[in-house]
């Protein structure tokens, strides 16, 4: 599967590749030789990660992440954003002119009855007045001829338009420069401090102890995907500095490999809620990663490093007098040979729910994936928290439940905060990411405060 995805992205950065040489050619065809140098390193720093996954899987990522410098890969990936981006803009362009020809053809057609009937009726009386002009042109020719200066019986070419010229060669680098200036704004802006986003959980009014506690959410870490242990003190920093009362995190901590468990248990040893509890739901990656070792390998790990790791099952949490309480569900997938059976999801969600007790308290559900919500958002439960989607790490804003992002075509709920009949949903945009770029959409702490009703 890896593979295909590595080939088909190498097979589109070759062709955007073309596409961008073609034009910067006919831009500056006085300096061939240096576009040609520029064009071939440039396609050779962007395309070797996926011509490495096409070859090894997740063995060339692996080796990149080993033996590449992280700033040469991290430019790396940003140009790989800019080329595709690139791609689609022009795809946009193209689409849009379509658009413009055909409606204007639209416009057209109904009229072209009309005027192939005006053009015959006026040919009849066209032809008459055209043999006597054309017998009059024959006889003033010869006279015409001897009038004219030589050199004048050919056209003159018409002069070049310089400005013109220079907005076409500006356009052909221009569309591709602003791509480049883009995307590695988002690998900067992929590195920068977490935002924390704000959300209010509604309780009881008699349920004083929980008025202002809050918990921290944390998602899609991806430890090992160019995050490092420098990069993983900063994360730390800054959920501590928010000075949560629970912190949960939504899955997706490692990324690939039990390797990764090292580092990741670093990072869980050096968070530091205030109420002390750390809860974590199972993600799609620490199933990749158990690949490499086993489910309760890692799962071990975790708990060692402080986690509560929960799987369809849910925990009292008590908070002075009063309490919440603090579910997960596992991610919704088949287990592969050789794994423990998982339950499906409505199972999964009914059996961590029939462990909260229906007496009032807030019901919070952890679940990696967000299209849970589908399922859970009829039962009784007051907050979702997911990850999964990383916000679809490039965002154009958000109108009413349509957050866009590439993430849309897939699915609903994949960016931000969702209501359903009383039920919430709070989607993180995560700390890591796929590639190591960002745009419009940050880094994310979640913090939930409960709040009075």
């Amino acid at each position: 599967m890896f593979q295909l995805g590595g080939l088909v992205v190498t097979l589109v950065n070759a062709l955007l590749g073309l596409l961008v040489w073609r034009r910067l050619r006919a831009a500056f065809p006085r300096h061939g030789a240096l576009i040609d140098g520029l064009c071939a390193a440039g396609l050779l720093l962007v395309a070797h990660p996926a011509l490495l996954m096409t070859v090894a899987s997740w063995s060339g990522l692996r080796a990149i992440q080993r033996h590449v410098p992280e700033p040469v890969s991290l430019i790396a990936m940003g140009a790989q954003v800019a080329l595709l981006m690139y791609g689609l803009l022009l795809g946009i362009a193209a689409a849009a002119a379509a658009a413009v020809r055909a409606l204007r053809r639209g416009r057209t057609a109904p009229n072209a009855g009309a005027v192939m009937g005006a053009r015959v009726d006026t040919s009849a009386r066209a032809g008459s007045a055209a043999q006597a002009e054309s017998a009059a042109h024959a006889a003033d020719a010869p006279a015409a001829q001897a009038n004219s200066a030589p050199g004048e019986a050919e056209t003159a070419p018409e002069p070049v338009d310089e400005i013109r010229r220079r907005l076409v060669v500006g356009a052909s680098w221009a569309l591709p420069a602003a791509a480049v200036a883009v995307s590695m704004g988002g690998v900067l802006a992929a590195r920068q401090r977490p935002v924390v986003v704000r959300v209010a959980l509604p309780v009881r009014r008699e349920l004083t102890s929980l008025h202002g506690v809050t918990i921290a959410q944390l998602s899609d870490v991806h430890v090992g995907s160019f995050m490092d242990a420098e990069r993983l003190d900063e994360l730390r920093d800054a959920i501590n500095a928010v000075g949560a009362d629970i912190h949960v995190i939504t899955g997706d901590l490692l990324d690939h490999h039990v390797s990764q468990l090292e580092l990741s248990a670093r990072l869980l040893r050096g968070l530091r809620p205030a109420r002390g509890q750390l809860f974590f739901c199972m993600g799609n990656h620490e199933y990749i990663a158990a690949r490499s070792a086993s489910i309760p390998a890692i799962v071990k790990g975790l708990e060692e490093a402080g986690a509560q790791v929960l799987v369809d099952e849910a925990r009292e949490v008590r908070l002075g007098g009063d309490r919440l309480w603090m579910g997960a569900i596992d991610y919704p997938s088949r287990a592969r040979p050789g794994e423990p059976a998982r339950r499906p999801t409505a199972d999964g969600l009914a059996r961590a729910l029939g462990q909260m007790q229906d007496d009032g308290a807030p019901r919070v559900l952890l679940s990696h994936h967000p299209g849970t919500f589908r399922a859970a958002r009829e039962l009784p439960f007051d907050l979702m928290l997911s990850g999964h989607t990383h916000g679809g790490q490039i965002s154009l804003g958000r109108i009413g439940d349509y957050a866009l992002t590439p993430m849309l075509p897939a699915g609903l709920y994949h960016n931000g905060l969702y209501e359903h009949r009383g039920r919430r949903l709070h989607v993180n945009a995560g700390a890591g990411g796929w590639l190591p770029v960002r745009i419009n959409c940050p880094p994310e702490i979640t913090l939930v405060e409960l709040v009075p009703a």
